[in-house]
């Protein structure tokens, strides 16, 4: 067997594999998964690794530090190499590219060579080796190595691997790279005004006139220094002319300055709105499961009070930067993004970590919108949205919400009958609010319960004191029975009891279900 058929063997093993799958899925989510809560304890061990290596590194040069320190760097050292190798291995996935050229050359009905299989996925792994933050990580190991002592310039670059483990400096650095053109338009004009001012300072300074200006590089130094407004004083014009160039050195560095610090600072302001958003991506991250609000409007800052008080776990979402700045103010998870972005929701695991979203915008097309965007996630999300007109509640249902509020017509029913039935209307409003004992409980009847296939007169309910209000029957045509005779009603899997007693009277019922 030659050596690509053993290759292509070895190929195909590991995409049949999900025991490989899993261990690299493993690795990846460690190092490059940003929504993984073990990428962050990792990032907080390998930032600790860094600057106590670091440390060791500048305490030996004046002092002798015990054996067991270098042992420690050893292993700090190592432990940058396998990081550095587990980079390299999920950078890419090799096997899958070799496989695929394979097909692609059997349909085109050509015989590859073993080098015309392997070269794209060398050529992927080769544009990681070279990419900035690998240079970086390869350079932070070399200062280990002590017979080159001149290596121990590279000690600075395993600071700079810091950068990878925290985000937020991540992302404002990434300012210079976005801005590089109004930089370096900076950067040419800066370099022509210390040229042309030196060169000035230098013919009418540097013939004996100025005893501190004895070369051009002197009059690029006062140059830079000058331009910058630091003026340490130590090189000064002593004719008309220089002192003219100083002026406009000074006035042009003012210039400059202003420039750069403007660039600068509205820069860091779109980049800190993209450092809060990405910083409670991970916060949602977190989350095993979460409930999404799509609009902050004042039924939604209702809902999250209630929620909040309840202890469920949510996530806000609104284009408006001043409503996320009220729910941020209130400690609300909240994150000023478009919720039509299907991009956005499927980073937020739609699907699997959000069955459940409310969607109650204050336009019903924007409720719509997002409706869909939703559905074509995950056709089983159950959705609840507001109906701001009345006209288009059939429109957000047809649209896929499971249930659709119109607030101005459930307020104009619960006025109706406050006035006409007072007493009782705060009765029931405490009730469902759970102001005052007695509440109102669910009770869903799961498979293995005894009370399944039971009646309800024998299931012990009266022991506890409670009464069963109705029943709701399967999750899918959602049936109420109102107060159902209890010597005829036969319970089954999935129902929904409906029960109203004292909290403690509730709960010593629920614990006696679930406990067989």
């Amino acid at each position: 067997m030659s050596l690509k058929q053993i290759l292509l063997n070895l190929c195909y093993r590991l995409a049949a594999s999900p025991r490989y799958r899993e261990i690299k899925k493993g690795v990846y989510e460690i190092l490059e998964d940003e929504t993984s809560h073990r990428k962050h304890l990792f990032d907080s061990f390998m930032i600790f690794l860094v600057l106590s290596t670091v440390m060791i590194l500048v305490l030996e040069i004046k002092h002798q530090l015990p054996p067991f320190v270098y042992l420690y760097e050893n292993i700090a050292v190592v432990i940058f190499i396998i990081e550095w190798l587990g980079r390299l291995w999920v950078s890419s996935d090799a096997h899958v590219s070799i496989i695929e050229e394979q097909q692609r050359y059997e349909l085109e009905e050509i015989e590859p060579s073993l080098w015309m299989l392997i070269r794209p996925a060398v050529q992927q792994k080769i544009r990681f080796v070279l990419s900035p933050m690998s240079i970086i990580d390869l350079l932070a190991i070399l200062p280990s190595y002590r017979p080159l002592r001149i290596l121990r310039f590279f000690l600075l670059f395993r600071l700079f691997k810091i950068f990878r483990y925290t985000q937020s400096i991540n992302f404002l650095m990434r300012v210079f790279v976005e801005k590089r053109f109004e930089f370096f338009t900076l950067l040419v004009l800066f370099a022509f005004m210390v040229f042309f001012a030196a060169t000035v300072i230098f013919i009418f300074e540097g013939g004996g006139e100025n005893p501190h200006v004895n070369n051009f590089f002197d009059a690029i130094y006062w140059a830079v220094v000058t331009i910058t407004t630091v003026g340490f004083g130590d090189i000064t014009p002593h004719t008309l002319e220089g002192r003219f160039v100083t002026i406009f050195l000074i006035v042009g560095g003012l210039g400059i300055i202003s420039f750069v610090t403007s660039i600068i600072t509205t820069s860091m302001t779109e980049k800190l709105n993209e450092v809060k958003a990405h910083h409670m991506m991970q916060e949602a991250g977190k989350l095993k499961q979460f409930l999404l609000v799509c609009g902050y409007s004042r039924m939604s800052e209702v809902l999250a009070e209630t929620l909040t008080q309840e202890g469920h776990k949510f996530l806000i979402l609104d284009t408006d930067e001043s409503k996320i700045a009220k729910a941020l103010k209130k400690r609300y998870l909240a994150m000023q993004a478009d919720a039509t972005d299907i991009a956005l929701l499927r980073e937020l695991q739609v699907g699997k970590k959000i069955k459940k979203a409310v969607v109650a915008t204050e336009d019903d097309a924007i409720n719509a919108s997002i409706i869909l965007s939703l559905k074509s996630i995950d056709p089983d999300i159950e959705l609840f949205t507001r109906a701001n007109e009345r006209k288009n509640k059939s429109k957000l249902y047809l649209a896929g919400a499971k249930e659709v509020i119109f607030p101005y017509e459930s307020a104009s029913i619960a006025a109706i009958e406050y006035l006409g039935k007072p007493v009782a209307f705060d009765a029931i409003d405490n009730i469902l609010l759970e102001r005052h004992n007695p509440v109102i409980e669910e009770i869903e009847v799961v498979g293995g319960m005894k009370i399944c296939g039971e009646k309800l007169s024998r299931i012990g309910i009266k022991k506890y004191h409670l009464k069963v209000m109705g029943v709701i029957r399967g999750r899918e045509n959602r049936k109420f029975y109102f107060h159902p005779k209890a010597d005829q009603f036969t319970l089954q899997e999935q129902d929904i009891l409906l029960v109203i007693g004292d909290f403690e009277d509730i709960a010593a019922f629920k614990l006696r279900l679930f406990k067989g």
